[in-house]
């Protein structure tokens, strides 16, 4: 350094200051741009909760909407089915009298269940659909008037006497 003049060494010292105050400069520009960034990832983050917050929302929302909408196809259905069986009903106590039996025997007969069951449940059927008239000793005259015809199938199982529907047409 005792090569350099002092001109030469003044002219290095004030390019070292200058460099060391762009320097300096440089590091605050760098910690604005730092804090800007935190600042902005903070309202990415913020604003990205609230989109995912206004989603589940929307899908909290639709949800609620198909849960509803299954409950309505639920009663729809069971409303179905309650006026399918009032036709089928309705069919059997307005249908032409079969061949051999009377209107009200061919009634009785379409409006009872398939499969095997006792009198007393026969009888209670038949009362529940309308037939509220109708005494126990007629119900049984009419269930063994079909089975001489052939329309019903009387079996003894287990001290009971059990009736059975035959398919006729």
């Amino acid at each position: 350094m005792a090569f350099l003049k002092d001109t030469e060494r003044e002219q290095l010292r004030q390019l070292v200051k200058a460099c060391l105050l762009e320097i300096s400069k440089l590091k605050i520009e760098l910690k604005k741009c730092q804090k800007e960034s935190s600042k902005l990832q903070g309202q990415e983050i913020v604003l990205k909760g609230e989109y995912r917050d206004k989603y589940q929302e929307q899908i909290l929302l639709k949800e609620e909407k198909i849960k509803e909408l299954k409950n309505t196809i639920n009663r729809k259905d069971e409303e179905i089915k309650e006026l399918l069986k009032v036709k089928k009903l309705f069919q059997a106590v307005t249908s032409k009298p079969k061949r051999d039996l009377t209107s009200f025997q061919t009634q009785i007969y379409l409006l009872l269940p398939d499969g095997e069951e006792l009198m007393e449940n026969l009888y209670q059927h038949i009362r529940e659909i309308g037939f509220h008239e109708l005494t126990s000793d007629n119900f049984e005259h009419a269930i063994r008037n079909l089975e001489r015809k052939g329309y019903f199938q009387s079996t003894q199982r287990d001290n009971q006497v059990l009736w059975k529907k035959i398919e006729r047409d």
